[in-house]
């Protein structure tokens, strides 16, 4: 018996035979790789998400009780300016056309807010209600004539307290129905 050959008949088709085999093997061991190696989702978790592209966001939510932060730091922009750097909710930036469907009034939503605690350890906090908006930017001017220092180049609005921080408070009735709006105020 000549190698290759495995028990009776001609040597060059069972030979052929497993090179067909092998080739066979090697694509579905290819396939298996690629599937593999697929785009894994964005996870969230709760009010935050979470993406290696960009940093997580926790965001304003109806509570009984007030969200308080001390915020040292405040960015103003559009909300494409910041979805490079922060994983912005697709509710405030869809970036499917599924999400696009799911969330049709995305397109109202246009200036946000992003919130910097002094405490680093403080997740930062995205602001896209309409009415927490209106309440922070009186907030904002009233820090701005304490002395805060406000940087605008024309796209990014920066409002930087230093080593201080305004403590403020944002609370939603959830008694107040879908429509309620946002109460902010100043606490000292």
């Amino acid at each position: 018996m000549m190698p290759g050959e495995t028990g009776g008949g001609c040597p060059l088709v069972s030979s052929e035979m497993e090179m067909n085999n092998m080739e066979i093997a090697l694509m579905l061991m290819a396939l298996m790789a690629l599937s593999m190696a697929k785009k894994k989702e964005t996870r969230k978790f709760g009010q935050m998400t979470l993406n290696m592209g960009g940093q997580a966001l926790e965001y304003l939510k109806t509570s009984v009780k007030p969200i308080t932060r001390n915020v040292q730091r405040v960015e103003w922009a559009n909300k494409i300016y910041f979805e490079d750097r922060y994983e912005l909710p697709p509710w405030v930036l869809p970036k499917s056309d599924d999400d696009r469907a799911q969330f049709k009034g995305s397109d109202r939503v246009q200036e946000v807010a992003i919130l910097h605690d002094a405490d680093p350890a403080e997740i930062p906090l995205l602001v896209y209600q309409v009415t927490a908006l209106r309440g922070l930017d009186h907030a904002l001017a009233k820090a701005q004539e304490d002395g805060a220092l406000v940087k605008d180049d024309g796209r990014l609005l920066v409002l930087d307290m230093g080593e201080e921080s305004l403590k403020m408070s944002f609370l939603r009735n959830p008694k107040g129905g879908k429509f309620a709006p946002f109460i902010v105020t100043l606490n000292d």
